[in-house]
């Protein structure tokens, strides 16, 4: 156990996992949902493409999570110990046992890499099973070929994948093949050259006659495929035709001697042992697991029990047993054998419970089996009919010589099996029918017996008193019951509390070596602290030391580099001035030239200037003279507005005064 956590621990410290926090103590301490996160982390290392298992198993329903666990590790093939029962398996894998997680941690991460690939191949490479009904349609049947065909080529692709990558290359092995394909290549290309100078001496007509035989041979490659193609498939639609007439043969096997009348008969049978089952067997045995259930929550959330309370209880029990059987003494000394008429009766309806109880208890054994052996066979068959198995569905592999005898021995034994379970079913319903029919009977004469009582009873003035005593006899009945019950689950409590208190001491047994080797690396590890300590102050004050000059030298050179660029402007903007200044300085020494010289041709800038500020004076002068009559017009203008807008006053006045609107 301790080798097992030791491993598991330093390989989840590697990559790809990193947990550096673990170590042995820490590492068994985890609850049972740390542990199935723990195993949900390293399924998604294992299969990266799946994005199920990068997931807080919080936030996943258990059911959900137990499921996909389970099929992941199907997946990759992981077989537990042969003494491990499988139910017992999948609730320890539901609730994060350690005695299932710690072995398939240890089994994944002995092999990471072997499963990383195992996991990547069955994604691809499982199987979808399409049952055989539906396989006789020619589309899902050529769709479930091609996808066959796909399977194999991905396999065919993926060996030649790993052949490549596990043959080592080096460089000088490439640049060897490069040459001896570069020398091949001459050596074709000198082959070619002399088939040319060969091929034109040669007249055009052979040449015609050759290439017209190359088309014929190709032609024939073609039409030979093609019969090989027609042939498969007239093969496949053979063993299809084969297959069907079996399933008719099958069918009609099954449905020779059953008329009607045996149909509705036999479906009657069903349907009471149905009936029977649903309404009485059914709901006792539920009612037998609520109350086991509910006696199991109410040990669970009380507090543990010692020995002393146990021997208290038993003492109680114990007493309260004799106390019962005593008075179950004292009322059958005091009951009269003779008087009553229907202890026959009781006795033999109580035996024919039993029986039928019995019975249908061995026909849900059948039934679960019948059920196994039709999923072994590969189909599902109805209640009733018998058959035997398909030969191969969908495959074009036909089993041939002592394969085939294998075959259809294993086909025979596992037939007569079926046969005989079968036999064995009807026989059980046969007789559970026959004690159903038996109980009527004997309830018809219990109750004309009870009718009789009841008349006996209102004669004599006793009214009830057989009602009284069969409600006594079956609150004893109920009261033994629930003791059995109560010693029974006192009985597992404390085999539990045994079982408990064994993996505790063995747990302290096997923490006893690994305590004891603790206590010395707790002294260590508290030397080595304290020497960590000193180091770090130490570590600390130089640390600070080298802050502050490392800030002090970055200042400096902060300034540095503030000083560079203040310069470095500056001297981009006096060469850009200086630049400015030469330009400036040459037109200004090119005006000189062109002033002082004699020739007129070229004109200077002064003159040039001169010229358009006197064209421009001119024009000034002339707007300004425009200005003055547009001044002058302007206020004509306004004056003449002025005097119409008076007379039309005037006008309007009178207009009024004429109409005496005034």
């Amino acid at each position: 156990m301790v080798e097992q956590l030791k491993f598991i621990v330093e390989q989840l410290k590697r990559p790809p996992f990193n947990r550096n926090h673990y170590n042995i103590l820490t590492f068994d301490n985890l609850t049972n949902n740390q542990l199935l996160q723990v195993l949900t982390d390293v399924f998604a290392v294992v299969d990266p493409y799946d994005p199920s298992h990068k997931i807080d198993i919080r936030d996943e329903e258990p059911e959900k999570t137990a499921a996909r666990h389970m099929n992941t590790l199907k997946m990759l093939g992981y077989r537990p110990k042969l003494d491990t029962d499988v139910n017992t398996f999948r609730q320890d894998l539901v609730s994060g046992g350690k005695n299932v997680v710690f072995p398939i941690l240890q089994w994944l991460l002995e092999k990471l890499p072997e499963h990383k690939e195992r996991a990547y191949l069955g994604r691809y490479l499982s199987k979808i099973d399409v049952p055989t009904e539906f396989l006789s349609d020619t589309e899902i049947a050529e769709q479930y070929d091609r996808y066959d065909e796909l399977m194999e080529e991905f396999k065919e692709v993926h060996r030649e994948f790993k052949d490549l990558t596990s043959t080592p290359h080096t460089i000088d092995d490439l640049r060897r093949d490069i040459k001896q394909l570069e020398d091949e290549k001459e050596t074709l290309e000198k082959r070619l050259e002399r088939q040319k100078t060969r091929v034109q001496k040669v007249p055009a007509a052979q040449i015609e006659l050759a290439k017209n035989y190359r088309k014929e041979v190709e032609k024939e490659e073609k039409l030979n495929t093609m019969k090989h193609d027609l042939n498969n498939v007239i093969n496949q639609l053979e063993q299809k035709t084969q297959r069907l007439e079996r399933q008719v043969a099958d069918q009609r096997s099954s449905s020779v001697d059953q008329s009607p009348d045996g149909i509705m008969k036999r479906m009657e049978e069903e349907n009471q042992v149905n009936s029977y089952l649903v309404t009485e067997k059914f709901p006792k045995e539920l009612n037998q697991m609520k109350m086991k259930l509910r006696y199991y929550e109410e040990v669970a959330t009380n507090k543990a029990l010692g020995q002393t309370e146990l021997a208290n209880y038993r003492a109680k029990i114990s007493e309260l047993n004799s106390v019962i059987n005593k008075f179950h003494e004292k009322r059958v000394l005091a009951k009269d054998p003779t008087a009553d008429n229907l202890a026959v009766f009781r006795q033999q309806a109580l035996i024919v419970a039993r029986r039928k109880e019995q019975t249908a208890e061995r026909l849900t054994q059948l039934r679960a089996e019948n059920d196994a052996l039709e999923k072994q066979f590969g189909r599902t068959l109805p209640m009733g009919h018998s058959g035997s198995s398909s030969m191969a569905k969908g495959s074009s592999h036909v089993p041939e010589g002592e394969e085939f005898q294998r075959y259809v021995n294993m086909l025979r034994s596992k037939s007569n099996a079926y046969k005989r379970k079968r036999q064995e079913i009807n026989d059980m319903t046969a007789e559970l029918q026959l004690l159903k029919r038996t109980e009527e009977l004997l309830k018809e004469e219990v109750e004309q017996i009870k009718s009789r009582m009841s008349m006996e009873e209102r004669k004599h003035g006793i009214e009830g008193y057989f009602s009284t005593q069969e409600r006594l006899e079956e609150l004893s009945t109920l009261k033994m019951e629930q003791d059995e019950l109560k010693g029974k689950t006192l009985d597992e409590i404390t085999a539990l509390i045994k079982t408990l208190n064994g993996r505790i001491s063995s747990k302290k047994a096997e923490l006893d070596p690994i305590l004891k080797e603790v206590k010395p690396l707790r002294a260590k590890v508290q030397e080595l602290r304290n020497e960590y300590e000193a180091k770090k102050s130490k570590y600390d004050a130089l640390n600070a030391n080298f802050e502050s000059s490392r800030s002090t030298l970055e200042s400096e050179v902060r300034g540095f580099y503030e000083e560079q660029y203040a310069q470095e402007s500056r001297f981009h903007t006096l060469k850009a001035q200086m630049l400015i200044n030469a330009v400036l300085l040459k037109r200004a020494n090119d005006e000189t030239s062109s002033y002082m010289s004699a020739d007129k041709a070229t004109k200077s800038y002064r003159e040039q200037l001169n010229k358009q500020i006197s064209s421009t004076e001119a024009r000034i002068k002339a707007n300004r003279e425009k200005q003055k009559v547009t001044k002058d017009v302007q206020i004509d203008g306004t004056r003449q507005l002025k005097y119409w807008r008076d007379l039309l006053r005037m006008m309007e006045l009178k207009r009024k005064l004429a109409t005496g609107e005034l």
